[in-house]
């Protein structure tokens, strides 16, 4: 839904959540109009996520990862909300999930619907550190079959900060679109793999955080400023193409 032509996103807060006021804010430079709800604000009035057409889970730390990253979150949201996130999604809502909300939304299944058998899943590093770098990240030709990343080409650079990030599938057989990799090896994920979309190309999961990248000056890499800038509104297209998809 848009108000005054302007989509309407939500974003969740609380329980440890730490990333939503930077994720609001890229998708409010995007052009779009955001609500920062706490959850179990959502998950008391469940058909709230009926008046918005983005959906976003922030990075975090949801419930100090007690049990594992994302898992209990997760369950308080499968219990409550299964049928408004279906809904959401047969509707044509865009879903983002950022690290934490990656996680998230692994444990709910969201890349084989809701209600169906995870065929994967985030694992503890291969490494077992804690990773807090940035990363040069490359676009698969899956990410032609999704929105978010309509007219985007070539390498982004966005920060990371996880433990329990390496993608894991539960055999070779299951289909799930990578639509973005890591440029070098970081974590042993599958392929490389640092996203994850379902088959409508509208549910996003990514560990990198694309929301603290929009700006050039955030970048501590070694680049000029004129590559630094051109990143940034890179990373920021990601946010102004879910707005506008949503929109369509």
């Amino acid at each position: 839904m848009s108000t005054h032509g302007k989509t309407k996103v939500l974003v969740i807060t609380g329980d440890g959540i730490n990333c939503e006021r930077e994720s609001a804010r890229a998708f409010n430079d995007a052009g779009g109009e955001s609500t920062i709800l706490h959850v179990n604000a959502l998950l008391d009035q469940p058909k709230l996520l009926r008046e918005f057409s983005v959906f976003c889970i922030p990075g975090g730390f949801s419930f100090g990862d007690e049990l594992r990253s994302g898992k209990i979150l997760a369950e308080k949201m499968r219990v409550r909300l299964p049928e408004e996130l279906e809904l959401f999604v047969n509707k044509g809502g865009f879903t983002i999930g950022i690290c934490n909300g990656f996680q998230v939304l692994i444990q709910l299944g969201a890349f084989s619907g809701i209600r169906g058998h995870r065929k994967i899943t985030l694992a503890t590093n291969d490494h077992g550190a804690f990773l807090d770098r940035w990363v040069g990240l490359e676009l698969t030709d899956c990410a032609k079959k999704s929105d978010w990343f309509r007219d985007l080409s070539g390498t982004f650079y966005m920060p990371m900060r996880h433990k329990e990030g390496r993608i894991v599938l539960k055999d070779e057989s299951t289909q799930v679109l990578f639509p973005l990799r890591y440029e070098e090896e970081v974590n042993g994920s599958y392929a490389r793999s640092a996203a994850v979309l379902d088959q409508s190309g509208r549910t996003l999961g990514m560990m990198p955080h694309p929301e603290a990248a929009t700006h050039g000056f955030l970048s501590p890499l070694r680049q000029t400023t004129e590559e630094k800038k051109l990143n940034a509104r890179k990373v920021q297209k990601i946010f102004e193409n879910a707005i506008q998809g949503a929109k369509s």
